[in-house]
C-alpha cells in the first residue's frame, strides 16, 4: 500500500509540474498578443472553481438547471464542433511549428548551412550576388518567423511566408530544375507547407 501510495503522489507531482510549463507557456503566448485557454488566470480560476446554491433559482422560475451530462446528451456536438475542438487544440502546434520552422531556417543559412547556400547560388549563376542573397532571404526568413509568432502581425507574415515560398519555387524552378528530381523532395516539400499557411491563416481568428 504504501508503494502505491508513493507511486499515486509522484504521478501527482509530475502534473503539478507539467500544468506549471503549460501554464508558464500560455502566460507567455499571452505576452505574444495570443488568448491561449491555459495561463495562470485560468489556474487562479480552476483553483477558485464555480459552485452555487441553485435553491433559489428553481423556486423562482420553476426551471431545474440540468447538469453537465443531460445538457451535452440533449444536444449533441455537430461536425462543426468536432473539427473545432480538434482544431483547437492543433492550432497552437501549427504556430509555433511554423513560427520556428523560418527562424530555423535564418539561423541553418546565417549559421551551419551558409557555405552550402553560398555554393549553391553560384551553381545557380549569382556569382558575386551569391553571399549577399543567402544574407538577405536568412534575414527575410527570420523576420518572417518572428512576426508568424506575434498575433498581430502574424496573418501579414503567414502571405509574406506563402509569398516567399512560391518565389523560392519559381526561382529554383529557373535556375536549378534539377532540384525537383532531389530524392530529399527540396522543393516538393514546399507545396504541403504552402498548404499548412493556409490552413493557419483558415483557423487564425478566434471571434
Amino acid at each position: 500500500m504504501r508503494v502505491l501510495v508513493t507511486g499515486a503522489t509522484g504521478l501527482i507531482g509530475a502534473a503539478t509540474w507539467v500544468e506549471a510549463i503549460l501554464y508558464r507557456l500560455g502566460d507567455f503566448a499571452r505576452w505574444l498578443g495570443w488568448r491561449p485557454p491555459i495561463c495562470s488566470t485560468a489556474r487562479r480560476e480552476i483553483a477558485r472553481g464555480a459552485v452555487g446554491d441553485a435553491s433559489t433559482w428553481t423556486r423562482m422560475t420553476g426551471i431545474s438547471p440540468r447538469s453537465l451530462s443531460q445538457a451535452l446528451a440533449a444536444e449533441p456536438a455537430s461536425v462543426q464542433e468536432r473539427w473545432f475542438a480538434g482544431l483547437y487544440l492543433l492550432k497552437p502546434l501549427l504556430f509555433v511549428v511554423l513560427a520556428l520552422f523560418w527562424i530555423a531556417t535564418a539561423l541553418i543559412c546565417l549559421g551551419p548551412g551558409y557555405s552550402n547556400g553560398v555554393a549553391l547560388m553560384q551553381k545557380a549563376g549569382a556569382g558575386l550576388l551569391s553571399a549577399p542573397t543567402v544574407i538577405a532571404g536568412a534575414l527575410v526568413d527570420l523576420a518572417i518567423g518572428v512576426a508568424i509568432a506575434f498575433r498581430q502581425t502574424s496573418r501579414l507574415a503567414l502571405y509574406a511566408a506563402m509569398a516567399m515560398a512560391i518565389i523560392y519555387l519559381v526561382l529554383a524552378t529557373a535556375l536549378l530544375p534539377r532540384l525537383w528530381l532531389d530524392p530529399l523532395g527540396v522543393l516538393l516539400k514546399t507545396l504541403p507547407i504552402l498548404v499548412l499557411h493556409l490552413i493557419a491563416i483558415g483557423i487564425l481568428e478566434e471571434r
